[in-house]
């Protein structure tokens, strides 16, 4: 059976491992191919994200991880795209995931992912303890930046819920996350179906919800498995949870890089 896993992080961002210890994992783990995808450059929160003067060698090092393991694994040089600075060497990438961690403020933008209480006092101190329109603000944030830099792969879209204080069953919250998604999926089908909280015990489900995942059904959305992985043991992490998950609500295939370019895979859960 193939598998791929197409959302890794090294030490050229917040990974605790290089590149090549995640190819050796990612070969222990039976996968077919790996893409990396460390965090693209934002000059307004340097935590966790690639220094630009590091893209070159970041990409020389997947090439020589690709010419070394040829024909035992292939790899993929991805970058997840947070959209804060412009990406002149986007072609030099296979593809590029797109992804939104922060909502705007009257003080700039908050990280929406990185600590809990980070969350909690935007939530409070900016949008009135409406964890609603908090997460209204971050998918209208999402869909701006889907809209101008027309990424390949939609990545852990409902991320504003990683840390619980958002209520999922709001219908003002699925109205602002559905009406989000529909527009997205006009600009690219791929879906990333991502595992990353659930490996860090965050989360019981992968990214994103039910509700979601059955709209973007009806609306053609080709499903990509990630594991979000920043240590080679999560690598590959709950896959095949995640398409019995596929499977339930009706999605039969599943897609990811092979030979070069995205291709199609029945659901097996196995």
């Amino acid at each position: 059976m193939w598998h791929g896993d197409f959302h890794t992080h090294t030490t050229f961002s917040d990974g605790i491992s290089s590149m090549e210890r995640m190819v050796h994992a990612a070969i222990s783990a039976g996968l077919s191919s790996v893409g990396f995808t460390d965090h693209s450059y934002t000059p307004f929160d340097t935590r966790y994200c690639m220094p630009e003067d590091r893209i070159p060698e970041y990409l020389a090092e997947i090439r020589r991880l690709r010419d070394a393991y040829r024909g035992r694994i292939e790899i993929y040089a991805g970058l997840e795209w947070d959209g804060g600075t412009d990406l002149p060497q986007r072609d030099s990438f296979d593809y590029l995931i797109g992804d939104c961690h922060y909502v705007p403020t009257p003080a700039g933008p908050r990280s929406v992912d990185h600590e809990k209480q980070e969350q909690k006092d935007a939530i409070d101190r900016f949008f009135g303890g409406d964890a609603v329109a908090y997460s209204a603000a971050y998918y209208d944030g999402y869909l701006a930046k889907t809209r101008l830099h027309r990424p390949d792969v939609l990545g852990h879209f409902d991320l504003p819920v990683k840390f619980g204080f958002v209520d999922e069953d709001s219908p003002k919250y699925r109205k602002a996350a559905l009406t989000a998604l529909l527009a997205c999926l006009e600009i690219t089908p791929f879906l990333e179906i991502n595992t990353g909280a659930v490996a860090r015990g965050l989360r019981d489900r992968p990214y994103p919800a039910d509700f979601l995942l059955k709209e973007a059904l009806a609306h053609g959305a080709r499903p990509v498995l990630c594991s979000d992985a920043h240590r080679p043991e999560h690598l590959g992490f709950g896959f095949r949870e995640a398409e019995q998950r596929l499977a339930s609500v009706g999605f039969h295939t599943l897609w990811g890089l092979c030979a070069g370019r995205w291709q199609e895979f029945p659901i097996t859960g196995k």
